[in-house]
C-alpha cells in the first residue's frame, strides 16, 4: 500500500504546487514590471512619453515606479531602434495624445549598424535627429534627449565589431550639436555609466545592463524628467 500512496501523494503535490506557482507569476499588464504595459492615467498628473531602444525598455518600468503618483509614464510598445527608423515612425509613437515631457534617445543602433541599410554616419544621424526634434516640438512638450549609453568593451555579440570611443564620441558630438541648436535638454546617460561598464553591463559583448545598471539609469532618467515636469497650479 505504501508503494501506491507515494506516487499518488506526489501527483497531488504537483496539482497543488503548479497552480500556486502560476499565480505568483507577474501579470503582463503590470506597468511596474513590463515596459509595454502603459498605465491607466491619473488625469490629475502630467503625462510623460519615453521613446528609445532596448536600454530604455530596461529602465522604463523602474522610472514608472519612481515617478508613481507624480507622473503618468508611457512608451511605445516597440523597440524604437535607430534614428532613421525613428524619423519615419515618431508621429505614430506620439499618437494623438498630449504630452508634458518627452524623453527620447537614439544611438546604439546607429553606432553598430544593426538591421540598417545603408549604415548610419554621424552626419546621417544628426540629420535624422534634427527631423525627429522638429516633429517632437509640434507637441509643445518639454523635450529631453538621453545621450546614448556606452558601447560594450569587446566585439558585440551580433555584429562582432567593437565600437571605439572615438566613434561613439563623434556620434555623441553630432547629437549634442543638434540638441543645442533646438534648445533641447540633454540627459548625459553616457557619463552616468562612464568607466563602470564592467560593473553594470551584462558582458563585454553586450550593451545591455544588469539590474543595478538599470536602477542607476532609471534614477538619472527619473531625476531629469522630474525636473522638467510642469509645476502644479
Amino acid at each position: 500500500m505504501n508503494s501506491i500512496l507515494r506516487p499518488l501523494s506526489a501527483v497531488c503535490t504537483l496539482l497543488f504546487v503548479v497552480p500556486a506557482f502560476g499565480q505568483n507569476k507577474a501579470p503582463q499588464n503590470d506597468p511596474f514590471l513590463h515596459a509595454y504595459a502603459n498605465p491607466v492615467d491619473n488625469p490629475e498628473l502630467p503625462r510623460v512619453l519615453i521613446i528609445g531602444d532596448s536600454i530604455s525598455i530596461g529602465y522604463t518600468p523602474r522610472v514608472r515606479r519612481t515617478l508613481d503618483g507624480t507622473a503618468n509614464v508611457h512608451r511605445p510598445k516597440t523597440n524604437c531602434r535607430w534614428s532613421a527608423y525613428g524619423k519615419k515612425h515618431i508621429m505614430d509613437w506620439m499618437g494623438d495624445s498630449e504630452w508634458d515631457v518627452i524623453h527620447f534617445n537614439f544611438g546604439l543602433w546607429d553606432w553598430y549598424g544593426w538591421s540598417q541599410d545603408p549604415k548610419a554616419t554621424p552626419e546621417s544621424y544628426a540629420a535624422s535627429l534634427d527631423s525627429i526634434v522638429t516633429q517632437l516640438r509640434k507637441t509643445g512638450a518639454t523635450l529631453i534627449f538621453g545621450l546614448t549609453t556606452p558601447p560594450c568593451t569587446g566585439p558585440e555579440k551580433k555584429v562582432k565589431i567593437i565600437v571605439s570611443e572615438d566613434r561613439a564620441q563623434r556620434f555623441n558630438d553630432a547629437a549634442i550639436a543638434v540638441m543645442k541648436k533646438h534648445g533641447v535638454k540633454i540627459n548625459d546617460l553616457y557619463s552616468v555609466i562612464g568607466d563602470k561598464r564592467a560593473e553594470y553591463q551584462k558582458g563585454t559583448n553586450d550593451v545591455h545592463y544588469n539590474d543595478p545598471g538599470r536602477d542607476l539609469l532609471a534614477t538619472k532618467v527619473s531625476e531629469s524628467i522630474s525636473e522638467s515636469l510642469p509645476t502644479k497650479p
